[in-house]
């Protein structure tokens, strides 16, 4: 039987992941665009256990998992824009 928030956790560790992997080739090459794609991974690694925390009923680490990722998100778009 699957787990029903298997979906969540599979997107969180694929872009854990790919994070890893990014940020790993961003900082070999230096390529700027590659660490805010390595970013907006982590962001949505973070969305996706504040969803899993949200529907386990851990409300309060789940709020706290969403402002987290929301100011990343705001963040790195600032970055981004301000280049």
């Amino acid at each position: 039987m699957k787990h029903p928030y298997e979906k969540f956790m599979n997107i969180e560790l694929v872009s854990i992941l790919l994070s890893i992997l990014v940020g790993v080739v961003a900082f070999i090459q230096g390529y700027l665009f590659l660490i805010f794609l390595a970013l907006y991974l982590v962001v949505i690694s973070l969305s996706c256990d504040a969803l899993i925390k949200w529907y386990t009923h851990y409300k309060n680490e789940a709020i706290m998992q969403f402002v987290r990722s929301g100011m990343l998100f705001l963040l790195t778009t600032y970055l981004l824009l301000s280049l």
